[in-house]
C-alpha cells in the first residue's frame, strides 16, 4: 500500500514538474486562466509536496518536512496570485 501512495504521488509530481519546465496546464489547459508564471510557480511548489509524499511513502519520514515545505510555499504562492 505505502508504494502505491509513493508512485502515485511521484506521478504527480512528475506532471507538475512538466508544468514546471513547459508553463503550461498539462490537465484541461483549455480551462486555465491562469498565466504561464503562476502555473510554474503554483507547480513547483506542488512537486516538492509531491516529492514529500513520496518520500513518506517509501517510508522516508524526514520527507515530512518536504511536504510541509511544499505545502506552506503552495499557499504563500496562491496568496499572491491575482484574483480572478
Amino acid at each position: 500500500m505505502w508504494i502505491a501512495i509513493a508512485a502515485f504521488a511521484g506521478l504527480l509530481g512528475l506532471i507538475n514538474l512538466v508544468q514546471v519546465f513547459i508553463g503550461r496546464q498539462l490537465i484541461r489547459p483549455s480551462a486555465s486562466r491562469r498565466s504561464p508564471l503562476e502555473i510554474r510557480r503554483q507547480s513547483a511548489a506542488a512537486a516538492v509536496a509531491m516529492l514529500g509524499v513520496s518520500l513518506v511513502g517509501l517510508r522516508v519520514f524526514w520527507g515530512v518536512l518536504f511536504m510541509l515545505f511544499g505545502y506552506v510555499a503552495l499557499v504563500i504562492v496562491r496568496k499572491r496570485a491575482p484574483k480572478r
